[in-house]
């Protein structure tokens, strides 16, 4: 890292209107695509910021999500728009996020999100679901095969065998 980091863990409700527009305009630049009509669709989200110089260097943020693992209903802290600044990205800010955030977590039963890059995420201890997903509709479950979820581990993770079955309840947006 260039400068030091400095991180806030802050409740979507706690923002003020300039932090919000930071965030979306971050993730919108982080993923090509405008965020402004997605950053909505998180009910009740944390968000985690890291500031370098006090510039908004990169984000995350968790809701709280029920999953069912098999027959077992887990509270996971679902983690979702996880960016950093294109200029920035390589100079470990993403990482001084994750860590931060794992010890964030740790009231939840589990750690959950759905990577662009696996690869990543494995430094910081999450692990590949190679088990069914499915998606709960009020029609009944659905298989999502094209689907990739990782968990992490957390001090209230029961036993899991990650061959297991996982399901989500239906969302509008990405299901995963």
């Amino acid at each position: 890292m260039t400068s030091a980091l400095r991180i806030a863990i802050i409740a979507r409700k706690d923002l003020t209107a300039r932090q919000n527009a930071e965030i979306t305009s971050l993730c919108s630049r982080a993923y090509g695509e405008d965020f402004s009509s997605i950053l909505p669709l998180f009910d009740h989200p944390t968000h985690i910021l890291a500031y370098a110089n006090g510039d908004l260097v990169s984000h995350a943020l968790w809701i709280t999500r029920p999953l069912d693992y098999n027959d077992t209903r887990l509270q996971s802290a679902y983690v979702e728009a996880v960016a950093t600044e294109p200029a920035q990205q390589g100079r470990g800010y993403a990482s001084a996020l994750l860590r931060r955030l794992a010890s964030a977590i740790t009231p939840y039963d589990i750690g959950a999100l759905s990577p662009s890059d696996p690869v990543f995420y494995t430094r910081f201890g999450w692990e590949v679901w190679r088990g069914p997903l499915y998606v709960a509709t009020a029609a009944g479950s659905y298989p999502t095969p094209d689907d990739v979820v990782m968990i992490l581990r957390l001090p209230r993770t029961p036993p899991i065998d990650l061959q297991g079955k996982l399901t989500a309840p239906w969302r509008a947006g990405d299901i995963w």
